[in-house]
């Protein structure tokens, strides 16, 4: 029996309406938190006349005016560097840290989590990587620039060490910032390791490839991998239908798309049936909106993509807006899950 079917299975399965009753208890429960311990939000409400209060039905999240990163970061100061947002003293953060997928210019957006939080990402990371085919003994190669690498080990998160406790397996962090990268080396250790799965993006998994073929043989020959995780992060492009089929021919095994927004904790991953980026509903709330009047578009329709997070303590984030084009579709996939998943476009 899997670990999933022991312990995830009833959470990932469960009828629509009882996860919607779930989200619902969560929301209440989150709102008030925010709108007690968080000046920021607390000001939006106040601006916007919502009280925790109003917030009564999923639908009612609407009344809560969209977060952008520009919001977020507009009180910050050397003084207070999280702008209103930080929910809990700074001795109580177990983490602080601003996210490298954010765009280098203006005040930095800082984000905090607790030891909960923490524990939390962990539960949701090992479920996605127990979703796409993660098993014990299994070689786990992260490429990442130096600050993401040790927000993989310490962040994206905490999870190599936390998680080979759970399921041994072996993680080789690798460095891939372009003042830095030693590209020979790289293609050196992958092909000499071979890992089972790499966790790369679209762009550097085709320099790899670029690189790779200089030496006459193919990424398949030479890498021999068996799931290739492509991040998708700000200024990546997200792996299309069309470079999925072309990575699988050129490399083999099974390419599958993940995101992250750090900002909000927020983790999304394809499973193998690769129809959609599965959200754990249990722990976030999706949106597809109009970004300008914040109204929310229906399923199939193509907007951004908004974020609720329903757990995080340190620097918890309603509705905050983020860069990606994308529609919701909430159909049972054909994994078994019924969570919403969503489609990059």
């Amino acid at each position: 029996m899997s670990l999933w079917s022991l312990n995830f299975e009833f959470l990932e399965t469960m009828p629509r309406s009882e996860l919607k009753e779930l989200q619902l208890k969560k929301l209440k429960k989150q709102v008030r938190y925010v709108y007690n311990n968080s000046p920021f939000y607390r000001r939006r409400f106040d601006e916007a006349g919502v009280k925790p209060e109003d917030i009564k039905t999923l639908d009612d999240l609407r009344k809560i005016p969209l977060t952008t990163r520009d919001e977020a970061v507009k009180d910050a100061s050397p003084q207070n560097p999280f702008g209103g947002r930080l929910c809990v003293s700074e001795e109580d953060a177990a983490y602080i840290f601003s996210p490298q997928d954010q765009v280098l210019k203006g005040p930095l957006l800082y984000t905090a989590y607790t030891h909960d939080d923490r524990n939390m990402i962990l539960n949701y990371l090992l479920r996605y990587f127990l979703m796409v085919g993660l098993e014990k003994g299994m070689i786990v190669e992260l490429q990442a620039t130096v600050n993401e690498v040790l927000s993989l080990i310490e962040g994206f998160g905490t999870t190599h060490r936390a998680l080979q406790r759970i399921i041994p397996f072996t993680a080789i962090p690798v460095e891939t910032s372009l003042p830095l990268i030693d590209l020979p080396r790289i293609i050196h250790l992958t092909r000499s390791i071979k890992p089972h799965i790499i966790i790369t993006t679209v762009s550097f998994a085709k320099m790899m490839e670029d690189e790779v073929k200089k030496t006459g043989v193919s990424p398949k020959e030479a890498f021999n991998c068996k799931i290739v995780l492509h991040r998708t992060k700000l200024g990546e492009p997200f792996l299309t239908e069309d470079e999925r089929k072309r990575f699988t021919e050129e490399w083999g095994g099974l390419h599958l798309s993940m995101m992250d927004v750090q900002d909000n904790h927020f983790f999304a991953f394809e499973c193998p049936e690769k129809s959609g980026l599965h959200v754990w509903e249990d722990g976030f709330i999706v949106e597809v909106v109009d970004e300008k009047t914040g109204e929310a578009k229906g399923e199939d329709e193509i907007g951004k993509l908004a974020i609720t997070n329903l757990w995080t303590k340190g620097t918890p984030m309603l509705r905050y807006l983020t860069w990606y084009n994308a529609k919701l579709v909430s159909d049972t996939c054909n994994c078994g899950r019924t969570h919403t998943r969503i489609i990059l476009v």
